[in-house]
């Protein structure tokens, strides 16, 4: 149960990061906020399942890494439906998650989970570049921080095939 949870995380994940990457770096026609929040909220009620299965399985560092990402979709989700935010406040959510998510990827890093790792770390800088981007109104930092989220969602999709497959460290990751 824990490993499907970790895989449905980093594919969820990926395929949010990847979503937030287009958005952020305004690729397509159009990019309808409502639509794009209801994604987010899809996205956070599945992380939310993905958290709920890494605490039934015991897996506590698992389930606060993903409550985070969680939380972050959640704001944008809620934030692009109703069309209205304190964007200050998100910044400082995406501040400090980034920090936490640093901290995050150092434990990985040191545990030898070499892929969640460096996933983690394109996920911190991706995190860190889009409230950077908020605070001083940059477009170039928001591109910026969408091609970090591409990459970063196509590292997590690897990830999830990774995980998947049974691959052990340091591709792979530790089983819980």
């Amino acid at each position: 149960m824990a490993l499907a949870a970790t895989d449905l995380v980093y594919v969820v994940g990926g395929a949010m990061l990847m979503t937030v990457g287009g958005v952020n770096m305004n690729l397509g026609k159009k990019n309808e906020p409502r639509d794009l929040g209801i994604v987010f909220i899809s996205g956070g009620i599945m992380l939310l399942i993905g958290v709920l299965f890494d605490v039934m399985a015991g897996n506590p560092l698992s389930a606060a890494a993903t409550a985070v990402f969680d939380a972050i979709l959640w704001m944008i989700g809620i934030a692009a439906t109703i069309g209205k935010s304190n964007l200050f406040a998100m910044n400082h959510v995406l501040l400090y998650s980034g920090i936490y998510f640093l901290f995050v990827t150092v434990l990985a890093g040191l545990t030898g989970q070499i892929l969640l790792a460096l996933a983690l770390l394109f996920l911190a800088f991706q995190v860190l570049t889009g409230a950077l981007a908020g605070y001083r109104a940059s477009a170039r930092l928001h591109w910026i921080s969408g091609l970090l989220a591409i990459i970063d969602g196509v590292l997590f999709l690897i990830l999830g095939a990774v995980v998947s497959l049974g691959v052990p460290p340091p591709l792979g990751i530790i089983p819980p």
